[in-house]
């Protein structure tokens, strides 16, 4: 078995693929704030076809011992694309909180969930949590 052909077996589970990061300029939101950052995607080990890549803004409740997960947003980063072997790629990242976002607090948490969509592989995700204040 080739090396390559192995290299694209393993970039399948997982192993070698692209990963991504999304760095946002501070942890700390108003209601209402444009959120701003830039998503930053690392090539893998071969070749990979990226069917798109989506950020979600997911809100974590915690009652009566139970954790309850609801996605706020969905927000579309890129469509598809192809990343070579170490390439870097950065894609902009802007998403404006509601004003009618319930702020964080005990028992009520926030998260953006990036999400690599990696054709024929295991999707990569980068997870960043942020806390939302009221507006001023």
């Amino acid at each position: 078995m080739t090396t390559v052909l192995l290299r694209k077996m393993m970039s399948r589970v997982g192993v070698g693929s692209a990963h991504v990061d999304l760095i946002l300029n501070k942890s700390l939101w108003r209601q209402g704030e444009m959120i701003q950052g830039i998503v930053h995607i690392y090539g893998g080990t071969v070749e990979q076809r990226i069917e798109r890549l989506d950020v979600e803004l997911v809100q974590k409740t915690i009652e009566n011992g139970k954790e309850l997960d609801a996605i706020v947003a969905v927000i579309p980063a890129a469509g598809a694309f192809s990343i070579k072997p170490s390439e870097k790629k950065e894609i902009p990242f802007s998403y404006m909180i509601p004003e009618t976002l319930p702020p964080s607090r005990p028992g009520r948490s926030y998260r953006f969930i990036t999400r690599l969509h990696i054709e024929d592989a295991v999707d990569t995700l980068d997870f960043d949590y942020v806390q939302i204040l009221p507006k001023k």
